[in-house]
């Protein structure tokens, strides 16, 4: 299982994580980050595409969105 498919089916228990402080509140943002990469992988871009794509629309650096893809694809 990898740490987004956790989160997806986890959504609610970790946002509760969050709102009382165990967990830090960057973990929302990269599963918004990497829910929008995938939904551009899921309408057949490129990898590269689809990153500059998130890129834009979250007003974030190419480079992070790779690296929070390599997060988000890591075993959980």
């Amino acid at each position: 299982m990898t740490y987004f498919e956790y989160l997806n089916t986890n959504l609610d228990r970790v946002k509760y994580d969050v709102k009382i402080g165990l967990i830090s509140c960057t973990i929302i943002k990269h599963y918004q980050i990497y829910s929008r990469y995938d939904y551009y992988r899921r309408q057949k871009y490129s990898v590269s595409q689809a990153v500059m794509f998130t890129a834009e629309d979250i007003n974030v650096r190419d480079h992070w969105v790779y690296c929070i893809i390599k997060k988000m694809e890591r075993e959980v």
